[in-house]
C-alpha cells in the first residue's frame, strides 16, 4: 500500500524527535525496503535534516521561544509547492507541545491538507448565534452575508458575523454566543464589543442619559466610544469595569476569576467586596473570589488571538485543554486514558482547522481519537 507524502513526513518527523511506536518503527523498515517511492523520499528528507541539522534542532528547541515566533510570523504567506528544512525553521505555524519533560515540534501547515473529517464535524455541529429581546422573544442570528429583522421595537441589520440596530428601546436584551462561535455587536453609542466563544453579554438598545451599562458572562473584547458625561461599566458576576472611553478585554471563562487586560486607555476595576485596582496599558488585573485582586503585564498577541480564531496555551493540562478546546471549537471531547490528564501542553489551536490540532496530538503525543456524533473521543 503506497504511503502518502504527508505521512512520510509525519513519520521522519517523529524519527528524528525519537517518537516513533516499535509498530511504526517497524512499518518504516518494511517500507524502506519495499517501497522505492517511500525509500526516495525519506532518502531527500535525510539530505534536507542533515544540511539544517534538524535532529540536533528538534532536542535543543525551546517551547516558548517556538512559540513566540510562531506568534511573529503567523500571519507572513505560507509557500506549500516545496517544504525544506531552512522553511521547518522558519516556518510560520509551527505547533509546539511538551510531553512529559521532553520538547516536540510538529509543523502545522503540512505538505498537503489532511482529509477533513473533523473539520465537517465543525460545520455538523454548529449552533446559531440567538438574541433574546427584553419582552422574552428569542431572535436567530444567521451567518448569511446580509440580512434585515423589522421588530416592533427595532431593526436589525446582520452581515458576516456582525450585528448593527436602530431602536430607541432601554430594556435590556440578551446576545448569546455559542461554543465555537464569535460575534461582533456595535452599539448605540458608536461602542464596538467582540464576543468569545460561549459568551453571553446583557445590554440595552439604546442606553439612559446617566450611565451605559453592560452585563458580560465569558470573553468579550470593548473598544468604547468615548462619552466624558456617561461612563461606561461593564459588570460581571464579581466585578465592575467603569471607563469612558478605552479598549481592553474581559475574560469571565475560569470560575471565580476576571480578567481585564487594558489595551489602552485607563480603567478602574473594582469588586463587590469594595477592593479596586486603577489599570494602566499593558497590564492585566485578575481578580481571584478568594484572594483578591493581582496584577501583571500581559501579551497582546496572545489575549486577543481569539478574535482571529486562534488560541494559545502555555504548559497546559491536557484535561484543561480539552475543556478550553470543547468551548473553542463547539464539539465535546472526552478522554479516554484518565492518566494523560495531567500531561502538559504547549502550542496553539485555529478554529477553522480541528483536523490539524487532533493531528498533532496524534504525532507528537501517540493520543488517538474517534469522531462519534458531536464528540471527539481521544485515547
Amino acid at each position: 500500500m503506497e504511503t502518502s507524502q504527508e505521512k512520510i513526513f509525519e513519520l521522519y518527523i517523529q524519527h528524528l524527535s525519537g517518537t516513533l511506536s516499535a509498530d511504526e518503527e517497524s512499518y518504516v523498515q518494511r517500507q524502506l525496503q519495499n517501497d522505492p517511492a517511500f525509500y526516495a523520499e525519506w532518502q531527500l528528507l535525510s539530505r534536507e535534516a542533515a544540511n539544517m541539522n534538524a535532529g540536533d534542532y528538534l532536542q535543543r528547541i525551546d517551547s516558548t521561544a517556538s512559540l513566540a515566533h510562531v506568534k511573529q510570523q503567523r500571519e507572513a504567506p505560507v509557500i506549500r509547492p516545496v517544504i525544506t528544512w531552512r522553511r521547518i525553521a522558519a516556518a510560520a505555524a509551527v505547533a509546539v507541545l511538551l510531553i512529559g519533560g521532553g520538547a516536540v515540534f510538529f509543523l502545522v501547515n503540512k505538505r498537503h491538507p489532511a482529509p477533513l473529517t473533523a473539520n465537517a464535524l465543525l460545520r455538523q455541529a454548529k449552533e446559531p448565534v440567538k438574541l433574546v429581546l427584553g419582552q422574552g422573544q428569542t431572535i436567530v442570528l444567521g451567518d448569511s452575508t446580509h440580512q434585515t429583522i423589522a421588530l416592533n421595537n427595532a431593526t436589525l441589520n446582520t452581515s458576516r458575523g456582525a450585528l448593527q440596530y436602530t431602536s430607541a428601546d432601554t430594556m435590556l436584551n440578551t446576545l448569546e454566543v455559542p461554543m465555537g462561535e464569535t460575534y461582533k455587536l456595535a452599539l448605540s453609542d458608536g461602542t464596538e464589543v467582540w464576543l468569545n466563544a460561549a459568551t453571553r453579554l446583557r445590554f440595552p438598545f439604546m442606553f439612559g442619559q446617566s450611565a451605559r451599562e453592560v452585563y458580560v458572562e465569558g470573553e468579550a473584547y470593548f473598544s468604547v466610544a468615548k462619552d466624558a458625561r456617561r461612563p461606561f461599566i461593564v459588570r460581571t458576576a464579581l466585578t465592575q469595569v467603569q471607563v469612558l472611553g478605552t479598549a481592553f478585554n474581559i475574560n469571565t471563562y475560569q470560575a471565580g476569576m476576571v480578567k481585564t487586560s487594558l489595551v489602552s486607555g485607563k480603567v478602574v476595576a473594582s469588586a463587590k467586596g469594595g477592593a479596586q485596582q486603577t489599570l494602566s496599558p499593558g497590564i492585566q488585573a485578575d481578580y481571584d473570589a478568594a484572594a483578591g485582586f493581582t496584577t501583571s503585564h500581559f501579551d497582546e498577541e496572545e489575549v486577543l488571538s481569539w478574535r482571529d480564531g486562534i488560541y494559545y496555551y502555555h504548559r497546559m493540562p491536557l484535561a484543561a485543554l480539552l475543556s478550553a478546546a470543547s468551548r473553542f471549537y463547539g464539539v465535546r471531547f472526552v478522554l479516554d486514558q484518565e492518566k494523560m490528564a495531567g500531561k502538559s501542553v504547549t502550542g496553539l489551536m485555529d478554529r477553522k482547522r480541528l483536523d490539524d490540532f487532533l493531528s498533532d496530538l496524534k504525532t507528537t503525543a501517540h493520543i488517538d481519537y474517534q469522531v462519534t456524533g458531536n464528540e471527539i473521543t481521544l485515547r
